[in-house]
């Protein structure tokens, strides 16, 4: 075997081509999708028979079970969907994701699918260029997305046979079987799509590296890796995503006994009932066959495996106010001390997600789960106060109630200003323009004294006094001017082609009610001290 000559390149630019046609895929339908999709998975996933068949249809479509998965599980921990039906589109999801192997199978193996796919490659990628309606640009994504797909099989198909001619497969005749299920579920594991192992199982199948047999076991192996995204996406997620992402995990371990076990008796239904003696339509009808038998047997005891994964995934719900997690909210004096203490901590957290929106010190995650967990945090602060408002409080309790809501509101406007002018910043950021790029340095610094101010005061809340808030309206007041008079300077010179004078002064002014609403905040805190 001469090395030199062996060119695995057309293949590795095959799988990127179709795993890059999957990404534009997926992306053009999160854009397309919206209130009209979440309706209809409420009114089409009622029963689990129900819940399967959309599973089924939109996995089908999207040509990606992984997608559907963290659909499911979003849509699940909103609650638009009930986790039961969640389940059941799960068991759908696996036979649906099935469609591509057929597709390819029955197509993929027969014609020239170049000469099919570069008219619309060509329509979609005009399409993404030319069109200025966002949804005719997302259909053209789309377009392009499923070409690139099958032109990425075609790559595939094409360098597996030079491959095949290039290395000799003898020593893995003698490789025992479930090697190869392993073998399958760390390539889907690692490419997060089981689509795509099969694109190559089937590749590898039709140029003879592999044997039926081998075939068969690789695409168990596939379905099992697969389940890996799926719990991977639920480790920062709260309990019902998890139990939807787990359940994925534990379908598919049972699907992989079920081939298994009965692997000989498929076979037999397939080559000798059905007569089908092609070995590429064999492994996708094997492979089908024990997804369906699979659903079948489990879809009639969903609520049965449902509360299996409610035993099993525990309801190990994330604390976000530990100040108040074991507070009575009838027991007044105590419910507001404990408020108060959570709204300090709200704040300092506010400061926290802020800090990570104008790059002030080093991420350790991103915005968008410091946000989320911030609204989480909010929701449960938010929960124990009108608690706290339905009990018997007099007067000067129910103001400090108020108040204390008050700055958890005008904590969370802060952020949200903050996080709606990000994209600004990262202009400013990117910018090659020196006076732009100056502004932006400028607006760092001055946040980053900001913010070390109001910490300042939050560490010694119960000693604040009003030149303490005073001091923190100075700093505002100072850093709104100097980037006013920065902007202004750039108007005047005309060198601010990059971004527009309306975008800047919107950004300042984002910039401005975002650390009035901390003032005032913490002004409140310090008023129910």
């Amino acid at each position: 075997m001469n090395f030199d000559n062996i060119h695995i390149w057309p293949l590795l630019a095959g799988l990127g081509l179709f795993l890059f046609g999957m990404f534009m895929l997926e992306e053009a339908l999160k854009a397309l999708v919206g209130r009209s999709f979440k309706l209809f998975l409420r009114r089409h996933t009622g029963t689990p028979l129900k819940a399967a068949a959309s599973g089924a249809l939109v996995t089908g479509i999207l040509q990606s079970s992984t997608m559907v998965s963290l659909l499911v599980m979003s849509f699940t921990g909103a609650g638009i969907i009930g986790l039961k039906n969640g389940i059941g589109m799960i068991f759908g999801a696996n036979i649906g994701t099935t469609i591509t192997g057929w597709i390819v199978s029955l197509l993929g193996f027969k014609f020239s699918i170049k000469d099919i796919v570069l008219p619309f490659v060509a329509a979609g990628g005009i399409g993404i260029v030319l069109f200025s309606n966002e949804k005719l640009v997302q259909l053209s994504k789309f377009l392009m997305g499923f070409s690139l797909m099958f032109l990425g099989i075609d790559f595939m198909r094409t360098g597996f046979e030079a491959f095949a001619q290039q290395v000799d497969f003898s020593f893995m005749h003698s490789t025992h079987p479930l090697l190869f299920l392993l073998a399958g579920a760390v390539l889907a594991a690692s490419i997060h799509s089981s689509s795509a192992s099969i694109m190559i199982f089937l590749s590898s199948l039709a140029a003879g590296i592999i044997t039926l047999d081998q075939g068969l076991y690789l695409v168990i192996g596939a379905d099992l890796g697969t389940s890996l995204t799926a719990v991977l996406a639920t480790v920062k997620g709260n309990p019902i995503k998890k139990k939807v992402g787990w359940s994925q995990l534990y379908f598919n371990v049972i699907n992989a006994i079920v081939a298994l076990v009965f692997m000989r008796f498929f076979l037999f239904l397939i080559t000798d009932i059905l007569s089908i003696k092609d070995p590429l339509i064999t492994m996708v009808a094997f492979h089908s066959s024990f997804n369906i038998a699979t659903v079948i047997l489990l879809l009639p005891f969903t609520s049965l495996f449902t509360k299996v994964i409610h035993r099993l995934v525990g309801n190990d719900k994330q604390r976000f106010a530990p100040a108040i997690a074991l507070v009575n909210p009838a027991e007044s004096h105590a419910a507001i001390e404990a408020l108060k203490k959570e709204a300090g901590s709200f704040i300092r957290s506010g400061i926290s997600v802020n800090k990570e929106i104008f790059n002030i010190e080093e991420k350790v995650d991103d915005e968008a789960g410091f946000y989320y967990d911030l609204k989480k945090y909010e929701a449960e602060i938010t929960d124990f106060y009108l608690k706290l408002e339905q009990g018997q409080l007099n007067q000067e309790e129910a103001e400090q109630v108020n108040n204390l809501a008050t700055v958890i509101r005008n904590t969370t406007l802060s952020v949200k200003d903050a996080k709606d002018i990000k994209h600004n910043l990262a202009e400013l950021e990117r910018s090659g323009n020196d006076k732009l790029y100056n502004l932006y340095t400028q607006i760092v610094g001055a946040q980053r004294n900001l913010y070390k101010e109001a910490e300042t005061v939050l560490l010694n809340i119960h000693y604040a006094q009003p030149t303490d808030i005073a001091g923190i309206d100075a700093i505002i007041h100072k850093s709104q001017l100097a980037h006013s008079t920065l902007v202004f300077q750039l108007h005047d010179d005309g060198q601010y082609a990059e971004v527009d004078m309306p975008t800047l002064f919107n950004m300042l002014r984002g910039i401005n009610n975002s650390n009035e609403s901390m003032l005032r905040a913490i002004q409140q805190l310090v008023q129910v001290k």
